[in-house]
């Protein structure tokens, strides 16, 4: 009798992790990019109050519009984006800090009462209690992380967390320790999960609605001497957005 066989074959597949893109962002997506952060800070408290009632998304995409169009031209690195826009970070170093337009110009986007406690009153705190928190640290070498957003729909994808380690593998690299300030509550646990400690906490400009924590993580050494931050060069404004 002819004995019949089951042949069986072991179909071996090689998935490899797909790796999370992260990018600078192009002159061609700074719109993109202000969306996104619109939508990830459309329920800010602070951005709400900087507002001082404008429409709250026109406002929020005029602001990010505005300042990603004056950080690039210290640097493209200065705004990344990951996977096509799901989620934007704009930030810098201490040396060259954030750029904003002029309050003049400023003020033709948003209205110079917005322009004004914008420029007057909540970035004066902000650096105030900057140089209070990082006083002991070298005050030339570190990164702030000025907005950090992913869109709602795209969370728990690891967007966030690559966006966190684009700079962070500037700052080992350098030996900078990174400063950020949360006026989220609920994503204090993000940035402590990624080496993130409580530095200090207030309330920004002594009101009682709009709480903040400022965190610093503490370089982790990937060379035995830092190097310098390795940065694109700035675009040039060619189009005299800013």
């Amino acid at each position: 009798m002819a004995q019949s066989h089951r042949i069986s074959r072991k179909l071996t597949v090689c998935v490899e992790s797909k790796e999370i893109n992260v990018r600078p962002v192009v002159k061609g997506a700074v719109k993109e990019a202000a969306h996104t952060l619109t939508d990830c800070f459309s329920n800010n408290t602070v951005l709400n109050w900087c507002s001082c009632g404008t429409p709250t998304n026109d406002f929020l995409f005029t602001f990010f519009k505005s300042i990603i169009n004056s950080t690039t031209l210290s640097s493209r690195d200065f705004v990344v984006q990951v996977e096509g826009c799901k989620g934007a970070m704009i930030w810098t170093n201490h040396t060259q800090g954030l750029s904003f337009p002029t309050a003049a110009k400023l003020a033709r986007m948003i209205g110079w009462t917005a322009a004004l406690r914008c420029l007057m009153q909540y970035q004066p705190w902000r650096d105030k209690w900057r140089r209070k928190v990082m006083a002991s640290y070298d005050r030339d070498h570190y990164i702030t992380i000025a907005y950090l957003g992913v869109l709602p729909h795209e969370h728990r994808k690891g967007y966030g967390s690559a966006l966190l380690k684009y700079v962070s593998d500037k700052a080992d690299t350098a030996h900078y320790p990174i400063y950020v300030e949360v006026t989220e509550i609920n994503a204090i646990p993000f940035f402590e999960r990624h080496g993130f400690a409580i530095k200090a906490q207030g309330l920004v400009c002594n009101n009682s609605e709009m709480p903040v924590v400022l965190m610093v993580r503490d370089p982790v050494p990937t060379t035995d001497s830092p190097t310098p931050l390795r940065l694109k060069p700035g675009r040039s404004d060619s189009d005299n957005l800013i």
